[in-house]
C-alpha cells in the first residue's frame, strides 16, 4: 500500500476515506482524472499551480494500461509530486489504511473504530495544523460522531480539534456534485485557502 505523505508539522493534511486501488497501482494520492482535489487546491491558492494536471494523470494511468512508463520515469513522478507538495506544508494520508478498494462508496470501505483511533493517535504525535477531510459527509460524522458528538455534516471549519489540529470538512473530490452542493464544496475549499496563508504568516 502506497504511504501516508505525512511527516511532522504540517500545515495541512488531506485526509481521504481509503486507498484507491487505481492510485495504489500508480503510487500516488488522487490519481484519478475524475477526481477535482488539485483542480480545487489551486483554485483556492492553497497550492500555487496545479500539482498533478489532468493530462499527466491520463499519461500515467495509460502508461500503466499500455506499459509506456518506465519504472523510473514513474518513481520520478512520484518523488516530484511529493516534493512539491512537502514544500507546501502539504501532506496526504486516508482514514481506511486496512484495505484498497475502487472507491469510497463501498459499504466496507468505511473507517472502523481502531482506524480512527490510531489516526487520532498518530496526528497528536505528527500535529498538523489542520486535518482537512475529504470524504463524505456522512462517513465523517459516523466516523467522529462517538469522540466528538458536534461533529457536522457542515463544509468548513468543524467545532472540535484532534489534538491541537483544527479539523476542517471539505466533502469528497471524486464526488460528481453540482448546483449548491458545488458551490459549498468550492466555498469552504475557498475559505480553508485563506485559513492556510494565515497560518503561514504567523510562521
Amino acid at each position: 500500500m502506497i504511504p501516508s505523505i505525512w511527516p511532522n508539522d504540517l500545515t495541512v493534511l488531506f485526509v481521504g476515506t481509503v486507498v484507491s486501488d487505481l492510485s495504489d497501482t500508480i503510487g500516488f494520492y488522487h490519481i484519478n482524472t475524475k477526481d477535482r482535489l488539485w483542480e480545487l487546491l489551486e483554485n483556492s491558492a492553497i497550492t500555487p499551480n496545479r500539482v498533478i494536471k489532468k493530462d499527466e494523470c491520463k499519461a500515467m494511468i495509460d502508461g500503466y494500461k499500455f506499459g509506456s512508463v518506465s519504472e523510473p520515469v514513474r518513481l520520478m513522478f512520484i518523488e516530484k509530486k511529493t516534493s512539491q507538495l512537502l514544500k507546501l506544508g502539504i501532506g496526504l494520508t486516508d482514514l481506511n489504511r486496512r484495505m484498497i478498494a475502487a472507491n469510497e462508496k463501498d459499504k466496507a470501505t468505511r473507517p472502523n473504530d481502531d482506524d480512527v483511533r490510531q489516526f487520532i493517535a498518530k496526528a497528536a504525535e505528527l500535529t498538523p495544523r489542520v486535518l482537512a477531510f475529504i470524504m463524505n459527509p456522512d462517513i465523517f460524522v459516523d466516523s467522529f460522531k462517538s469522540r466528538h458528538p458536534d461533529a457536522n455534516t457542515t463544509l468548513g471549519l468543524q467545532p472540535f480539534k484532534v489534538g491541537s489540529s483544527e479539523v476542517w470538512l471539505l466533502g469528497s473530490t471524486t464526488a460528481m456534485l453540482r448546483g449548491e452542493a458545488l458551490t459549498q464544496q468550492e466555498d469552504a475549499f475557498f475559505a480553508l485557502g485563506e485559513r492556510v496563508e494565515a497560518i503561514k504568516g504567523t510562521n
